[in-house]
């Protein structure tokens, strides 16, 4: 496929899926934010709805706090219901439930005496009422539940049913309590405060949507059994909250009604606004259909999706432009190249522009123009290469030819009888052997250490009886792996500047042994040894360079400062160190780091 169709191929798609993702997060953003929106609305509603059934509460608490400390109430209670008690009761109370459109309705049990037939005080805001007597209320469950409240408070909603308030077709939402005395603090009756719970309804929710559901969504307040006690559908009031059409279809039809606020909560398909009440125990919830909300957003995907149709066309278009601009010049030069690869080194490009493409036109032409020279170096790299490799293969037959006269040289001297002469042609023989080590880089301990042997042979031939020298080594070590000419030029400067210096009787003593994890390699000499000054500047201590006209001073030096590059260079851990007592002699020291399969470090 040509490059121009890739191009198309690649971007195409690449811009539509782009495109779609976009708007698929710019639809999901937009949704989630009114569903933020309207979730932050609902709870603000809520708070409000039972900001406002608290201040209902507590009015209701006050309401009975004032009975509590009313003295007609307490001496109707105390002392027993009379005609004129109960008229000056009904006098002193009306006016405050009329007034205070909160109180619809007052029941008041007094603990019946011997005397008593256990009749309530009962009024409501049109005037005096009947209700149920007290042992017919205690056989209900809502005094079963007040017993069993541990505060022996409760707020509750009396179904018209029960037929509590004699003739009342309204529900009510109640505060129960135990009546106590204001002097003793003992119970002596049961107060129960009502409130119309539709009255309430249009207090709460301000007339909205009485008798029917809005269909988006709906607000109500319900207790912990699941209750329904106040709407925006007054229909709604006294029912279980799994039988609203709302949410009927949603729960399942075993679901507890107590639970189903909790199941409405963990359902996606609604937006659920819970705020809970820590006076009367009560939930005021506010709920919407999600599906209803988002629908209304479906404006959103239909913009989505005519912005990809024609972003896809512009797409295209340009696609096809630009697929042109890159690939044209791209066709030019490999029109080029074709021509290039058949000789014609007279090609060249011609670029317009300082971009990508026109560099590659520079760079093209810069190629071809180098092209013939380098043609002509590779032939005389080639004919040099052929030279080098000549004189690495002489390089390869010196040695050889060397080992073969040492050969022929020490056979003469076993045929003429001179011995001398034979184990020096040897060992000069094996200290080429040692030294050259086949061009391996590393040699063991011991060819190190039959190297060293050789060569102090050959200097003891030299200096006949000015010296004598000891070897030792732990045959522990003997394999170590080491570079090769490590301890020769040790025991070169040992005969320079300890044996060459000394009138006689010189000692050099050559030692390898193992130390715990270190292999530890020593050249001594009983030589005129040196001063401190020289030690450190050998060692580089003292950050002066050795430096003497003197060669043998000199030579010894860069020696040494090679073997110290040589371990630096080849071990990750390694010592290396001089002592030198002036008329005493001097010992250099090297430590090597061992791994531990017993290589080196």
């Amino acid at each position: 496929m040509p490059l121009q169709r890739k191009l198309l191929a690649l971007v195409i798609p690449l811009l539509i899926v782009t495109v779609g993702i976009t708007g698929f997060y710019s639809y999901t953003i937009a949704s989630g934010e009114v569903v933020d929106k309207i979730r932050q609305a609902q709870m603000s509603m809520a708070l409000k709805t039972k900001d406002q059934l608290d201040f209902v509460a507590n009015n209701t608490l006050s309401f009975a706090n004032y009975l509590f400390l009313n003295p007609t109430v307490q001496g109707m209670v105390m002392n027993g219901d009379t005609p004129q008690r109960r008229d000056l009761v009904y006098k002193s109370l009306l006016p405050l439930m009329v007034t205070g459109e909160t109180i619809q309705s007052l029941i008041l049990y007094p603990v019946p005496g011997d005397d008593s037939n256990g009749q309530p005080f009962t009024i409501t805001q049109t005037g005096i009422a009947s209700a149920i007597s007290l042992p017919s209320f205690q056989l209900t469950s809502y005094y079963e539940r007040l017993n069993a409240s541990k505060s022996k408070v409760i707020w509750d909603m009396l179904i018209p049913s029960d037929n509590i308030l004699t003739g009342d077709n309204h529900y009510k939402l109640v505060l129960i309590k135990n009546f106590k005395s204001f002097y003793d603090y003992k119970q002596n009756g049961v107060l129960i405060l009502g409130l119309d719970a539709d009255k309430l309804s249009r207090s709460l929710f301000h007339d909205k949507g009485y008798g029917q559901s809005d269909g988006d969504g709906a607000q109500f307040i319900v207790n912990e059994r699941g209750i329904v006690l106040a709407a925006t559908d007054i229909s709604w009031i006294g029912k279980p909250i799994t039988s609203l059409p709302l949410v009927k279809q949603e729960l399942s039809d075993d679901i507890e009604p107590g639970m189903a606020l909790d199941a409405l909560q963990r359902n996606d398909s609604f937006i659920v606004s819970d705020s809970y009440s820590e006076i009367t125990g009560w939930h005021t919830v506010v709920i919407q259909d999600r599906s209803t909300l988002v629908a209304e957003l479906n404006h959103i995907g239909s913009a989505t999706v005519t912005i990809m149709a024609i972003v896809s066309i512009i797409a295209i278009l340009l696609s096809w432009v630009i697929a042109r601009v890159v690939t044209n010049p791209m066709k030019k030069l490999m029109h080029s190249m074709k021509a290039l690869q058949i000789g014609d080194f007279s090609q060249r490009v011609s670029f317009t522009g300082n971009d990508e493409i026109g560099r590659l036109g520079y760079l093209y032409n810069s190629m071809v123009s180098q092209i013939k020279m380098l043609i002509d170096d590779v032939y005389a790299s080639s004919l040099k290469q052929r030279e080098a490799e000549l004189k690495a293969l002489q390089s390869q037959i010196n040695p050889h030819f060397l080992y073969n006269t040492l050969n022929l040289i020490n056979w003469s001297a076993v045929q003429k009888g001179d011995n001398e002469i034979s184990e020096m042609v040897v060992s000069l023989s094996q200290v080429f052997r040692l030294s050259l080590n086949s061009g391996n880089e590393y040699a063991m301990l011991e060819q190190e250490m039959e190297l060293v042997r050789h060569y102090l042979f050959l200097q003891k031939k030299r200096y006949t009886s000015r010296f004598s020298f000891e070897i030792e080594m732990d045959p522990v070590i003997a394999g170590l792996q080491m570079p090769k000419l490590l301890l020769q030029p040790l025991v070169e400067n040992a005969i320079i500047h300890g044996i060459e210096p000394s009138e006689g009787n010189g000692v050099i003593y050559v030692r390898a042994y193992a130390e715990q994890e270190w292999a530890v390699l020593e050249v001594t000499d009983n030589g005129p040894g040196m001063p401190e000054e020289q030690v450190n500047r050998l060692l580089g201590k003292g950050g002066i360079p050795v430096r003497n006209s003197n060669t043998v001073v000199s030579h010894s030096g860069m020696a040494l400062s090679n073997i110290k590059e040589r371990l630096a260079l080849f071990y990750e851990q390694s010592v290396f160190d001089i002592e030198s007592k002036e008329g005493i002699g001097t010992r250099v020291q090297v430590r090597i780091k061992q791994g531990v399969d017993g290589h080196v470090a």
